[in-house]
């Protein structure tokens, strides 16, 4: 497989809730990086929910005068009374304990986090951040370069991973904000595609879209799921197997493996993609089983950057997906960053292209081979064979078409190179009762676009 846990580097985060509050000797090796957590946590808290843009500045100076000496503790209310807080996820309680920091609510954020370790006790983050709150009125100012020394490598890394995911998780794009726009790459859907989906590696989400396109062929997407995710722990743009990291482009799902036909590693189960796909062949990419799937049991989720080049999630989200109906050959974009564009905007390169797609489409069904065969490139390459090989077989299957490819998608991706990957239902053949796809990929030589891939999907 090409994607195995790093789980258990680091005990720390482990610790039951119940014993949270419990001096431990890992745990106390760390006391002192524990305030620059919170300081951090509320400083960026503050940024994201107060409306008064000069406090982000103000805890920033704050931190780095501050950090190095700092004499403070939180006393929280011993009086205040439970409240019984319910949430479906742990993040949005992350984000609560937060923003109650951030605004002086000491007592709510440590109830909040008692609740977030109680509800989801296999969440680390959470577990970090309830001993964190329980243990800081007790820690005392500790100074010395002996520190460094005395924590450990593996405990201290883990301290930054879980670091960075509260970062991600807490500054994420709001779903609201995201209302009327959708994903730059996506160029067209046909209201016969159910989904598509898109990974921002940047921000560590994942974004699952229904497609609500009508008859009228104009562009609406839903978003029904958004969540955190990790991804390799070498980054992104993976050039061949083993390097560790999650490859960049346009994918699409082919299988799904429920979680009891795997080992606990991928947790509720996964939903393989197509990599390496026909371009990433073409510039001799390698690598297998890249897939998105769900986390181990003794997990909640993981560190922002820690899979051998999967996209991972927490198994109940990871459910959820596995759960939709129609979800074969779902277009899955993953960017290093996602850019937005407004639903009823086209891409100059997608306006470019749709005219030859249009008039390629029609000199296939007229049976024009003269004039077909200019639409390739001479780079065209399928399972490493060139045109030359593929052209005869090419132009037999055209002679037997005798209705439209009937395009379902289109998908533009620019790497430096501008590709689009066009999939389209193909009338004319059929298996047990279903037409067959076939999919494309274009790219521009000279200013002209050509084909450089074509083949079933």
């Amino acid at each position: 497989m090409a994607d195995h846990s790093r789980d258990g580097e680091l005990s720390l985060n482990r610790l039951p809730h119940r014993q949270a509050g419990r001096q431990s000797k890992g745990f106390w090796r760390l006391r002192w990086a524990v305030p620059s957590l919170l300081v951090i946590a509320c400083g960026v808290a503050a940024w994201t929910f107060s409306d008064h843009r000069g406090l982000a500045e103000s805890w920033q100076q704050r931190f780095h005068t501050s950090a190095p000496a700092l004499r403070w503790k939180l006393e929280f209310d011993p009086s205040t009374p439970a409240t019984v807080i319910q949430a479906q996820d742990p993040e949005t309680l992350v984000r609560q304990i937060y923003q109650h920091l951030g605004e002086g609510e000491r007592s709510q954020a440590l109830e909040t986090a008692r609740a977030l370790a109680t509800q989801f006790p296999n969440f680390q983050l959470g577990q970090l951040l309830y001993a964190d709150l329980l243990n800081i009125s007790a820690l005392q100012p500790l100074q010395g370069s002996d520190l460094d020394m005395d924590a450990q490598p593996s405990a201290m890394r883990r301290l930054e991973e879980l670091l960075l995911e509260a970062k991600r998780r807490i500054t994420r794009p709001s779903p609201q904000d995201l209302q009327g726009q959708v994903p730059a790459s996506v160029a067209f859907l046909a209201a016969e595609q159910p989904y598509i989906a898109a990974v921002d590696a940047s921000k560590s989400r994942l974004y699952w879209f229904a497609n609500r396109t009508g008859q009228d062929g104009l562009l609406k997407l839903e978003l029904i799921k958004e969540t955190y995710v990790s991804v390799g722990i070498n980054g992104v743009g993976k050039i061949k197997e083993g390097d560790g990291k999650t490859p960049l482009g346009v994918y699409f799902v082919q299988r799904k493996l429920p979680g009891a036909t795997l080992p606990d590693l991928f947790g509720a189960g996964a939903l393989t993609l197509n990599f390496p796909n026909a371009v990433d062949a073409m510039r001799n990419k390698t690598g297998s089983g890249i897939w998105l799937h769900g986390t181990p049991s003794a997990q909640y989720s993981r560190a922002p950057e820690a899979t051998d080049g999967c996209v991972v999630m927490a198994n109940a989200d990871m459910d959820e997906l596995l759960r939709l109906p129609d979800w074969r050959m779902t277009p899955v974009v993953i960017a290093d960053k996602l850019d937005w564009i407004h639903a009823g905007q086209s891409s100059l390169a997608y306006k470019s292209f749709k005219p030859t797609l249009e008039n390629w489409r029609s000199d296939r069904l007229k049976a024009d081979i003269v004039k077909l065969k200019t639409y390739y490139s001479p780079r065209f390459e399928r399972d490493a064979l060139d045109f030359d090989h593929w052209w005869p077989k090419l132009a037999q299957n055209v002679s037997g078409q005798r209705k439209p490819l009937q395009v379902v998608s289109i998908l533009h991706w620019n790497d430096g190179e501008d590709t689009m990957v066009v999939t389209m239902s193909d009338q004319t053949s059929h298996h047990k009762g279903q037409p067959l796809y076939w999919r494309t990929y274009w790219q521009q030589e000279e200013g002209q676009w050509k084909l450089v891939f074509e083949g079933p999907a």
